[in-house]
């Protein structure tokens, strides 16, 4: 698969059509896409934990201004914390997605992030989203999802509660005439 063809660096939009529970109405955010599969975080669903409980597990307390909310990223390894981040750290273990933009899971990330070193946008998400080759291709063709490119605001400053409606938005898209054709269908 050639770059063009990969859809990292997108979001991924679901469709009323998609019957899985963990992705109802969400948007998710592509940050590695190849022929082995792909990987993505769920950026509009709020985590019940606290980023003040996240923090306190590596002795860390809270020291920005920004919010704190802790994402549910997806349904795989929900044990495991995922940062999204906008400044380039000489840390280990983070991978670039976009111009400026990082994926990283070394904790030593979110220490740099919160501890006053960096004014930097980032998002923290438990768990993943994650797809094995072929499949989310397949998920696509099903209609399942809207790609579109990706919109930091949305990404790290509109509201969670209103970010699938903000992604169709953007797409010239009403979500309030966004229907299930498949469920309007009779025999």
């Amino acid at each position: 698969m050639d770059r063009s063809q990969s859809l990292e660096g997108k979001f991924l939009i679901a469709m009323p059509s998609l019957n899985d529970p963990n992705f109802e109405r969400s948007v998710l955010f592509i940050c590695s896409h190849n022929e082995e599969g792909a990987l993505g975080l769920v950026i509009n669903q709020a985590h019940p934990a606290s980023m003040q409980e996240i923090l306190a597990q590596l002795g860390l307390d809270w020291n920005r201004h920004d919010s704190a909310i802790v994402y549910q990223g997806g349904p795989v390894a929900v044990d495991r914390g995922f940062i999204l981040y906008e400044e380039f750290l000489e840390i280990p273990g983070n991978l670039k997605v976009e111009e400026n933009l990082f994926l990283g899971t070394n904790p030593d990330i979110l220490r740099h992030l919160v501890e006053g070193r960096s004014s930097g946008r980032f998002l923290f998400a438990l768990g993943y989203s994650g797809w094995a080759g072929g499949q989310l291709e397949t998920e696509l063709k099903e209609n399942a999802w809207l790609v579109t490119g990706l919109n930091r605001n949305i990404l790290f400053e509109t509201p969670v509660n209103t970010r699938w409606e903000s992604a169709l938005k953007i797409m010239g898209i009403d979500p309030a005439k966004l229907v299930d054709w498949g469920s309007h269908m009779t025999n």
